[in-house]
């Protein structure tokens, strides 16, 4: 598991990616974005590092041992507020990855994409007061 130092009042962001070199770019991107990344490989790891206190969840859709749209269901069953502060991202292009995603309701960003476009959907999605968040 990587794990960025503690910004004391930032927002906190759940990574979860089987990638370490993207997971730590995307920690680098985020910190100097003010915000507060924590990360996990994969959805075992993920379900442990879950609770009140994370603002936000970053979520692959292909990951080991489970799609991250199943972790998403359970994720957000137990921490509801999740619903509307989650954003995918997947290099699948597919129907079928689009689909799934769609299904959620949750926005997605398709890999690569620019540190600009990232920050900005973390920044809208945390700024959300409503469960439906339009896609990117």
């Amino acid at each position: 598991m990587l794990s960025s130092a503690v910004v004391p009042g930032s927002p906190r962001v759940l990574i979860v990616d089987d990638e370490p070199s993207i997971c730590s770019a995307l920690v680098q991107v985020l910190r100097r974005a003010g915000l507060d990344p924590i990360v996990a490989l994969c959805p075992h790891e993920a379900d442990a590092l879950l609770s009140v206190s994370i603002a936000a969840l970053l979520l692959d859709l292909r990951l080991p041992d489970m799609r991250g749209d199943a972790f998403y269901h359970l994720a957000t069953a137990r921490f509801p507020h999740l619903r509307a502060r989650t954003l995918f991202m997947t290099g699948d292009i597919s129907l079928d990855a689009e689909r799934m995603i769609s299904q959620t309701g949750c926005p997605c960003l398709w890999k690569p994409f620019p540190n600009a476009v990232l920050v900005d959907a973390l920044r809208e999605i945390l700024n959300q007061t409503h469960t439906n968040v339009s896609a990117y």
